[in-house]
C-alpha cells in the first residue's frame, strides 16, 4: 500500500514537470559536427534473372563501374522473370510485393533492363517508385511513351548492330544464302524477335523461322536445309512445351549435329560451337550503364543516349569452328580476335623460329664452306705433288726428245753421205763394162740406196714429230696420216714380233686438220696397242689399223688382240695420270693428250672391248665438207 502511494506521487510530479520541459529551449547544434548526406540508392530492374548469362555480365560490370564513385550508391536487384512467368496476375502481385518490400527504402534511380521492364513501370506510372528517376536500357528502340507515364525517364539505347553483323557473316561465309532463326516460344520472345526475318531480308538473305518446335524437330529442319545455310541462335528461353532452356545448350546441340554453321551474336556464347562475328559484349554494356547511372545521380536528366556499335561490340571468332568449316583466316575482318586457338610454334613464335633457322643456316654454310675449302686445299696439294712428279717425268722425256732430235740430226749426215757415195758408185758401174763376177753390184748398190732413203725418211718423220708444233688446220688425207705413222712404228713392231697391218678405206674424203698432231694421236694408240699384245703368244700379236667413213665423219680404229680393258675402267683410260702399264713405264697422259687433240679437231674418241679378244680404241673427225669449227 505504501509502494502504491509512492508511485502515484512520482507520476503527479512528472506530469507537473512536463510542460516546463517542453517550453525549455533546445541547445543549438554545434557548428563542429558535419551534416552527413543520405546514401543514394539504385534499383536494377531486370526482365530476366541471373540464369541468363547476359544479365549476369551486365550487372557485374555495372556494379564494378558504380563502385568506383567516391560515395557509391546502394544497389538493389530485382527480376520480373516475365519470360517464365507471363501471367498478368504475376506482375501485379509482384508490384504489390515490391511496394511492401521497399516501403522503408528510398530509391533514387531505377534501371529497367529491357523494354518489358520499362513497360512494367510505365503501366503504373512508376509504381511502386513514382518519384524515382528512371534510366532505361534497350537494344534498338522502345515503343513505350514515357513522356506522360514516366516524366523523369531517360534512356540508353544501343545502336542496332544486326546489319553490321550480317555483313560480317556474308564476308566470312560468302556461300550462305539462308539464315535459320532459332528462338523460344514465349510471348516476350515472339515479340522481341518478330522483326528479325525482315532484317535478314534487308541483308539480302532468306530467313527461315524455326519457332514453336522441339529441339528434335529443329535438328531435323536444319538437316533438310541446303549447304548454303546457317543457324542463328537468338537466345531462346522457353520452348514450346514450357521448358526453360539455355542459349548455350541450344547452341551446343545444334553445333554438335554438324549440319550447318552456327551463329550467335553474343560474346558470352562464343565457345558453344558458334563461328563468331561482330558480337555484343555485355560487360561493356554494363560499364556504360554504370557510368551513365553515376552521371544521372549527380545531375538528373531525361536525355536518351544512343551508343554506337563500336563501343559495345567486339570482333571475335572461334578458331576451332573456322577449321571445322574450312574458313580461311584471310576472310576475317582486320583486327579480328581468334579464341580457342591451338598453340602453334611457327605461328606464335615465327620471328624466333626464323632467327634461329637463319643463324643455324649461316653456321651450316660457314662450316660447309670451311670443310669445302679444307678439302679443296688438300686436293690442290695432292694435285700439286702429282703435277710436280708428272712435270719431272715430262722434263726427262723432253730431254730424251731433244737427245733423239740431235741423234737424228747426227745420223742424217752420214746417211746422206752413204746415199751420195752409193749413187756415185752406181753411176760408175753403169757407165763402164762390169766384170762377170761384179754383175750383181748394181743391184746391191741399188738396195743400199733404197734402204738409205727409207732410213732418212724415218728420221725425217721422227724429227717432225719431236719438233714443237702449233695446231694448224689444212686439208688432209687420213689414210696418208695412217700410212706415214704405221711406217714409223713398223720397225719397232717387227723387232717385237708384232704383225702390223693397215686396212684403209678406198676413196675416203679428205678431212681438215693438223697432220703432225693427228700422227701423234695415232702413234700413241699404236704404241699402246703394241704394248698390249707384246706379252701375248707370237701367233696372237696382231695390231690392225683401219679407216672407215661413218655419218659424215672419218673414223680410224686401232684394233689389238691383247687382254682387253677391264669393263669398269673403260671410261677411266682417258683421264689424266691414269695408266694400265706397269709401275714406272707410263705416266698416264698419252690418251688424255690424244683426246684433247681429237676434241680440238671437233671430233670424238672412245674405247671398247672386242667380242673375241683385245680392245679397239678409235677416234673420228668431221669430213672437210661438214666441218664447222675453225681450228
Amino acid at each position: 500500500m505504501r509502494d502504491s502511494r509512492l508511485l502515484l506521487v512520482l507520476v503527479l510530479a512528472l506530469a507537473m514537470m512536463a510542460p516546463s520541459m517542453a517550453q525549455a529551449p533546445q541547445p543549438a547544434p554545434s557548428a563542429e559536427v558535419p551534416t552527413v548526406a543520405a546514401q543514394q540508392s539504385v534499383l536494377f530492374l531486370a526482365i530476366d534473372d541471373f540464369t541468363r548469362p547476359y544479365m549476369r555480365f551486365i550487372f557485374e560490370a555495372f556494379t564494378d563501374a558504380v563502385m568506383t564513385a567516391a560515395t557509391p550508391p546502394a544497389i538493389y536487384f530485382e527480376s520480373l522473370d516475365a519470360s517464365r512467368f507471363e501471367e498478368a496476375e504475376h506482375l501485379e502481385n509482384l508490384r504489390e510485393w515490391l511496394r511492401r518490400k521497399y516501403r522503408e527504402r528510398h530509391i533514387d534511380l531505377i534501371l529497367p533492363i529491357g523494354e518489358d521492364a520499362l513497360d512494367f513501370l510505365a503501366a503504373a506510372h512508376g509504381e511502386p517508385w513514382p518519384d524515382a528517376q528512371v534510366l532505361y536500357f534497350e537494344s534498338g528502340s522502345v515503343r513505350v511513351d514515357t513522356r506522360s507515364t514516366l516524366p523523369r525517364a531517360g534512356g540508353v539505347l544501343l545502336e542496332d548492330p544486326f546489319a553490321a553483323q550480317m555483313e560480317v557473316v556474308k564476308k566470312v561465309l560468302p556461300e550462305v544464302r539462308r539464315v535459320a532463326l532459332v528462338y523460344g516460344a514465349s510471348a516476350i520472345e515472339l515479340a522481341r524477335w518478330r522483326g528479325y526475318p525482315g532484317k535478314v531480308r534487308e541483308a539480302g538473305l532468306e530467313p527461315v523461322e524455326l519457332v514453336g518446335i522441339s529441339m528434335e524437330e529443329t535438328h531435323a529442319a536444319l538437316s533438310r536445309l541446303p549447304d548454303t545455310s546457317a543457324a542463328l541462335v537468338l537466345a531462346p528461353i522457353v520452348d514450346m512445351k514450357g521448358n526453360v532452356v539455355s542459349p548455350v545448350h541450344v547452341c551446343d546441340s545444334i553445333a554438335a549435329a554438324g549440319t550447318v554453321p552456327v551463329l550467335s551474336f553474343e560474346v558470352n556464347n562464343l565457345g558453344c560451337g558458334a563461328v563468331g562475328g561482330l558480337l555484343r559484349d555485355w560487360s561493356r554494356v554494363g560499364r556504360i550503364l554504370g557510368e551513365e547511372a553515376l552521371a544521372r545521380l549527380a545531375s538528373p536528366s531525361t536525355e536518351v543516349v544512343t551508343v554506337p556499335v563500336a563501343r559495345f561490340t567486339t570482333m571475335a571468332f572461334d578458331d576451332r569452328q573456322l577449321q571445322r568449316w574450312n574458313i580461311p583466316e584471310r576472310r576475317l575482318p582486320p583486327g579480328a580476335v581468334l579464341r580457342f586457338r591451338e598453340p602453334n610454334f611457327w605461328r606464335d613464335r615465327r620471328g624466333l623460329v626464323i632467327a634461329v633457322v637463319s643463324v643455324t643456316l649461316l653456321q651450316t654454310f660457314l662450316i660447309a664452306g670451311l670443310v669445302f675449302e679444307r678439302r679443296r686445299r688438300r686436293q690442290a696439294e695432292i694435285d700439286s705433288r702429282r703435277n710436280l712428279t708428272a712435270l719431272a717425268h715430262l722434263d726427262r722425256r723432253a730431254a730424251m726428245g731433244e737427245l733423239a732430235t740431235s741423234l737424228a740430226h747426227e745420223l742424217n749426215q752420214p746417211l746422206n753421205a752413204i746415199l751420195q757415195n752409193a749413187g756415185m758408185a752406181q753411176m760408175l758401174l753403169t757407165s763402164t763394162t762390169v766384170p762377170a763376177e761384179l754383175s750383181e753390184m748394181p743391184d746391191i748398190i741399188g738396195d743400199i740406196r733404197k734402204d738409205d732413203i727409207r732410213a732418212s725418211e724415218v728420221i725425217r718423220r721422227m724429227r717432225g714429230l719431236l719438233q714443237k708444233h702449233e695446231l694448224e688446220a689444212r686439208p688432209l688425207d687420213l689414210n696418208e696420216v695412217a700410212e706415214e705413222t704405221v711406217a714409223i712404228v713398223r720397225p719397232d713392231a717387227r723387232s717385237r714380233g708384232i704383225e702390223l697391218e693397215a686396212s684403209l678405206a678406198d676413196g675416203l674424203p679428205r678431212i681438215r686438220g693438223d697432220r703432225v698432231h693427228l700422227q701423234q694421236v695415232l702413234l700413241n694408240l699404236l704404241m699402246n696397242a703394241m704394248d698390249a699384245v707384246s706379252s701375248m703368244p707370237p701367233e696372237r700379236r696382231h695390231v690392225r689399223v683401219r679407216t672407215v667413213q661413218s655419218n659424215g665423219d672419218a673414223r680410224l680404229d686401232v684394233v689389238d688382240t691383247g687382254i682387253g680393258i677391264p669393263p669398269d675402267r673403260v671410261r677411266q683410260i682417258f683421264e689424266p695420270f691414269y695408266t694400265t702399264k706397269s709401275e714406272g713405264s707410263g705416266m698416264g697422259m698419252g690418251l688424255a693428250i690424244a683426246r684433247g687433240i681429237v676434241e680440238a679437231h671437233d671430233g670424238r674418241m672412245g674405247a671398247e672391248n672386242n667380242a673375241t679378244s683385245g680392245a679397239t680404241v678409235w677416234f673420228s673427225v668431221p669430213l672437210a665438207s661438214n666441218r664447222t669449227k675453225v681450228l
